[in-house]
C-alpha cells in the first residue's frame, strides 16, 4: 500500500487514508522532529487542515510506502527525508492514544494488533 502526496494534499487526507489501513494507528505531521525514544512536543504539531507542501523546506511529491513489514522508524524516516516534514505514529489503547516512540522498532501490523488488542480488552 501507497500513501500518494502531492503539492495540494492536505494533513488529514493523509491521515484518513493511513487510517483506513490502520483503524488502530494514527498519524500526525509536527514542525520539528522527535529525538529517538522521545515524544514530540504538542506545540509543535500542524493542523489537519493545513496542505503538507507549504509546511516543509524540502518537500518533493511522493509516495510513502505503508506496507505492514515496515516499522514505524522506517516509516518515519521516509517521510521526512521525502516530504521534509516530522511525523509521529501514535497506537490507540483503550481510550486514549500513546505515541510509539519507545516502540518505532515494531512493524506497522505488530502495532495495529497491539493497538486492536489494547482496545478490546
Amino acid at each position: 500500500m501507497k500513501l500518494q502526496v502531492n503539492r495540494a494534499t492536505k494533513i488529514k487526507e493523509v491521515q484518513k487514508e493511513f487510517s483506513e489501513v490502520y483503524p488502530f494507528l494514527k498519524i500526525e505531521f509536527y514542525k520539528k522532529p522527535h529525538a529517538e525514544k522521545e515524544l514530540t512536543h504538542k506545540k509543535f504539531r500542524l493542523n489537519p487542515d493545513k496542505i503538507l507542501s507549504k509546511e516543509s523546506k524540502s518537500f518533493n511529491p511522493s509516495e510513502i510506502d505503508i506496507r505492514k513489514s515496515k516499522t514505524v522508524a522506517e516509516l518515519e524516516k521516509e517521510v521526512y527525508e521525502k516530504l521534509g516534514i516530522a511525523m509521529q505514529v501514535s497506537r490507540k489503547s483503550g481510550n486514549i492514544w500513546l505515541e510509539t516512540s519507545f516502540t518505532d522498532d515494531r512493524t506497522l501490523e505488530m502495532q495495529n494488533q497491539q493497538g486492536q488488542a489494547m482496545s478490546i480488552a
